[in-house]
This record gives structure tokens, sequence and C-alpha cells, in this order.
């Protein structure tokens, strides 16, 4: 994946930018979003803005004619502000306030996803105070094990995402039956970094089945969203998506419905790194330290996943080589980016780049021990532009009274 971005550039970002600083390649990204559009030719894809939402990096989406799936009111300002189209926005989340649900129906979002019959209540409501048709989606729990990490496994019972299916088709039920909501469509996430078909498959089937049951009882839908998820390894581009296709085809030959695919992590992973520099080594015990500049606030991943992002050296040393614990400055033992990193001995000094950071890296990313959050940069080519700056220490306290 280095190989994606030319070395003299960014040696030369980490010159002119500073460490640590986010390198995303618009070459990378749009490569992602074609494959899908290869893969589903006819159906919605909507961006999950969580996994990234770079303004930069939104705007080339939405130019490429993405929708986007948000799940807050700041996603939702985010994606109108980069360009997506109000009528190619999908509205997620279990705990929308009434103020997000104002907002939605204020700027027609295609569909609003409720988690529940009292959101439901919230949702008709709100259609009422503005005196408008709710275009009203349903999120389903299917109770399917995507075998995937505890934390990023929404499809199952017991999780706080969806309904059941008889609960669902209650809330379809009395959606139908009021002057202030229009049943539009039916949504599924099962979780994310899934690497087989199977569980889609078999979401696919279960959807299929109960949309025409609904379509039967007079309930028609416009749009299925059988959500995101397909997995994209660490230090490597996500696998091709035709094998999606082929598991979600139930779901897409429906008649008359549209189908909705919400990928995000798969799209921007592949297209971003995070450079740091290293500032000390040291050894404790039998375990060598290498001390970097980049800390679990600017990638929370590792600590909070256990996931585990290849690094390397822009330039790799001669000599041996050797088993490193990569951490960074933030005091908590679990401030790591990287545990039993092979790696020719680095010095201070030195250069590092975490790969398989597009995703979920600056998304996530605090100011936990007031450190300033990282730059952000945009490789197109081997022209290069900051495109969110780093944070000063005045950014710390510009919001304090």
């Amino acid at each position: 994946m280095l190989d994606k971005f030319p070395l003299k550039t960014l040696e030369e970002i980490a010159a002119k930018a500073g460490t640590p600083v986010y390198v995303y390649s618009a070459d990378v990204l749009l490569r992602q979003v074609r494959a899908y559009r290869k893969a589903f030719p006819e159906a919605l894809i909507c961006y999950a803005m969580k996994a990234n939402s770079s303004g930069a990096l939104c705007r080339l989406l939405a130019r490429e004619g993405l929708g986007a799936d948000v799940v807050s009111g700041g996603e939702l300002f985010r994606a109108l502000r980069a360009g997506f189209r109000a009528d190619r926005i999908v509205f997620s989340g279990v705990g929308k306030t009434a103020a997000e649900l104002d907002l939605a129906l204020s700027r027609k979002v295609l569909l609003i996803n409720v988690e529940s019959a009292q959101e439901l209540d919230a949702l008709e409501a709100a259609a009422r105070r503005r005196g408008v048709m709710a275009r009203v989606s349903v999120r389903i729990n299917p109770d399917i094990d995507p075998k995937t990490h505890k934390f990023i496994s929404t499809g199952r019972s017991g999780t706080k995402f969806g309904v059941s299916f008889a609960e669902a088709e209650i809330m379809f039920r009395r959606a139908a039956a009021s002057e202030w909501l229009f049943p539009s469509g039916a949504h599924m996430h099962l979780g994310s970094q899934i690497h087989s078909a199977a569980p889609y498959r078999q979401a696919a089937a279960a959807m299929s089945a109960f949309v025409k049951r609904l379509a039967a009882a007079g309930i028609k839908l416009s749009y299925v969203d059988m959500g995101g998820g397909w997995g994209a390894r660490e230090g490597a581009e996500m696998a091709p998506p035709a094998a999606l296709a082929r598991a979600l085809a139930p779901a897409a030959a429906l008649d008359g419905a549209t189908l909705v695919i919400e990928p995000g992590r798969s799209i921007a992973a592949p297209a971003g790194l995070l450079l740091a520099r290293v500032l000390y080594t040291k050894k404790s015990g039998r375990k060598d330290f290498l001390v970097v500049d980049a800390a679990m606030n600017d990638l929370m991943r590792p600590a909070f996943y256990g996931s585990r992002h290849p690094i390397v050296p822009l330039r790799p040393r001669r000599g041996s080589a050797g088993r490193f614990e990569v951490v960074g400055p933030v005091c908590e033992s679990g401030d790591f980016i990287g545990t039993d990193v092979r790696l020719p001995r680095p010095e201070p000094g030195d250069l590092l780049a975490v790969l398989s950071a597009g995703a979920y890296g600056m998304s996530m990313s605090s100011n936990y021990n007031s450190r300033p959050r990282a730059a952000e940069v945009l490789v197109a080519g081997r022209s290069w532009k900051v495109v969110r700056r780093r944070e000063t220490d005045l950014d710390l306290v510009r919001q304090e009274c």
C-alpha cells in the first residue's frame, strides 16, 4: 500500500505539514468507489460518513454521485456542506433527538431509518409539527451473527440496534395508517469488517421474504437498504465486492424497490495512512519500545478494537530487524499504535507509516491529554494539499468560557 504514495511526497508532507499527519490518496479512494459501481450498477451507494467525514474526501465522493449515510445532525450538516444531494441521504442511528429529526425533515432527506417504536412516534410528531409527510424506513435486527468484533457486530439480538421482524411489521402497519408517515424502506446493517458473503446472503433472503410479506399486505416499499460492513483487511484493499453483490441479489431483485448499500471503511481505509516520527527508543524488561509522536488519541483502533495496522519505515535502515512496541506519548498503558511489530531497527527522527488508516482514524480522534488533533493532507497524483490544518493549543481552549 505504501507504493500508492510517492516516497518523496510523503517526506515533503512530513517536513512541511509536520507529524503526526493523516495522508489520503484521491486515486485509491475513487478506485474503491468504482469497484462498487461495477459490482452494483443499479444500486444507490450511500457512503457511511462515520468512517471518515473529512470535507475534502466527502466532496470527491459527492462529485462521483454517491449518496451519504449519516448518523447524527452533525454528519447531516457535513454531508450537505460537502455537496451530497439531500434526496440521496439516509439518516440512521438509535438516538436521534427531536432537533435532528426536525433537521432531517426540513432538508427533505431520502429516508429516516427509525430504530424503535418510540422513535417512530417521535418522527410522526415532528412531521405533524412541520405539516409534512415523513419518508420512514425501519431498521431491522435480523439476529444474524456476522462473526466480527463484538464492538462492531450490530445485527444480533441483544444489541441496541434495530427491531425484530415482528416488531418491524407492527411499526410498518402503524406508519401506513398514519397521515404523517409514509413507509418507504426497510434497513439492515450487520456490522463492520465482515469478510464472508454468507451473513449477507442469509440477511438478504430474510429481508426479501419480509418485504414480500409487507407487499402482500398492501405496504409496498421503494427502498431496501442492506447497510455496509464489507471488510477491508489492514494492509490490503477490500475483497472484490462482486461476491457481496451476488449475496445481496435477492434483495436487489425485489420488484419496484431500489437496493441501497452503505460502504464506508472499505472505501476510505485503504486510501489513507498516518505518518508518525520516532521520538525515542527504549527497553523495558524484554521489550523494545519505539516512542512516536502519534498516539491513541490520533488512532484509537488498535487500543479500542485490537486492530493491527501494518507499520513500515519510509526509509528502512540496514542491519538486523527487531520486534517493537510502537507507543505514543499519552499517559495510558493502552496507548499503542502497534504491538510486537517487526521492523528494521529505527532511530529517533525516522518516519513510520501506519497503513490502512483512512477510516475510523481521524473521525475517532480526540484531544485526550490536551493533544491537538493531527493535520490531514490529500494527495492527487504527485501534488498534495493540506485539507485540515493541525490544531493549535489555542484551538483546545477556544470554546471555553
